[in-house]
């Protein structure tokens, strides 16, 4: 194996690696904004399926710690990462499945009102600097949800709704 292909494979390597720390962060709810800046660039953009834009690692740590007090727990799955790569800039296609337990669920997701699940593709750029991968833009595309909707507007609020929910109406909650 050359050199050249040797160097891809530990670059793809470390960018998936990049894009499952961020999603696991989100898991073990660790939204400390240093955590998030090995994470990110400094002006780094995630956007929200409801086109909403974060910027920059403080302002994304602090949006999700503050979204993600409404669930007692998520689990976001991610696979099938396909990277490009050109120079120091790597492209990034992946699909992710998110389950969010609502507060108050006691994690039982036997009931329907006590989770939704969403299903996507991710899109991210990421920049290497310093010999390090950082993701510099994300987006979450929605292809479908299940599952009990409650307001994915307001933390904290609670409100019964149709098991399945118009994609726009559910397009407000945090990132699925």
């Amino acid at each position: 194996m050359d050199q050249d292909r040797i160097t891809e494979l530990i670059n793809k390597s470390e960018i998936t690696s990049i894009v499952n720390s961020y999603f696991r962060a989100l898991d073990e709810k660790n939204f400390d904004a240093q955590h998030f800046a090995s994470i990110f660039t400094p002006q780094a953009k995630v956007t929200r399926p409801n086109g909403a834009s974060l910027i920059g690692p403080e302002e994304i740590s602090a949006s999700h710690e503050k979204s993600f007090t409404r669930f007692e727990g998520s689990q976001h799955f991610v696979a099938g990462h396909d990277i490009s790569l050109d120079g120091n800039t790597a492209n990034v296609r992946a699909n992710l499945i998110a389950m969010h337990m609502w507060q108050g669920s006691k994690t039982d997701a036997n009931k329907l009102d006590n989770f939704f699940i969403a299903g996507g593709v991710i899109h991210a750029t990421l920049m290497q600097s310093d010999g390090q991968w950082r993701i510099s833009q994300m987006s979450n595309a929605v292809l479908w949800r299940a599952g009990g909707f409650r307001d994915m507007m307001q933390t904290g609020t609670v409100t019964k709704e149709v098991i399945t929910a118009p994609r726009d109406a559910a397009s407000e909650m945090s990132w699925t």
